[in-house]
């Protein structure tokens, strides 16, 4: 017997959405984003309880993408601790101390070099007429650039595309001209 598709694609990327403070968090959530065939579903996994959210791709007026400087000030701090404890080390005689502060210093250069592997980080939200929802599973460029890839021909498909003349008129529709203000 042959298998059905499958309904939903699991998209690039995976996050956890903090309610709360980001440090001292209630509650946290895995997140992952999965698309159908008229719609992405935000799942949020918290415990024994899942959330979701449905977008259909008709619906989407914008995906905003805005990089932030994150993941470059955490690979900062890492490597100065990395550096820092590689340095301890080395000033170090005993060798036993040396060693310990060195796998330290060691582990921190290897999480630096991990973060740095993931790219850079972003914040991304998706906007519709009612709501405007942050996809904290697309937090990292590499893989918002590849869910966006893979939900772009859904996204025109749904709702087509403009032609940079006719959007250009639509935006000078919308934004009243200077000289017509009166004061």
């Amino acid at each position: 017997m042959p298998r059905a598709p499958k309904e939903y694609q699991r998209l690039p990327g995976r996050g956890t959405q903090v309610d709360g403070n980001r440090w001292l968090a209630v509650t946290r959530a895995l997140c992952t984003v999965w698309m159908a065939h008229d719609h992405l579903l935000l799942i949020s996994r918290t415990g024994f309880t899942e959330t979701y959210k449905r977008f259909y791709f008709r619906d989407i007026q914008a995906v905003i993408i805005r990089k932030t400087t994150t993941a470059f000030v955490c690979n900062i701090i890492l490597m100065i601790l990395a550096l820092a404890f590689i340095l301890l080390a080395a000033s170090l005689s005993d060798t036993t101390a040396r060693i310990i502060w060195a796998l330290i210093g060691a582990f921190f250069a290897l999480l630096a070099l991990a973060s740095i592997w993931r790219g850079p980080s972003c914040v991304t939200h998706i906007k519709t007429a009612v709501q405007t929802e942050h996809l904290a599973a697309w937090h990292r460029m590499r893989a918002t650039r590849k869910g966006m890839a893979m939900i772009r021909p859904r996204l025109l498909e749904a709702q087509g595309e403009f032609a940079p003349q006719e959007l250009n008129a639509r935006l000078e529709a919308q934004i009243p001209r200077q000289d017509s203000l009166t004061l």
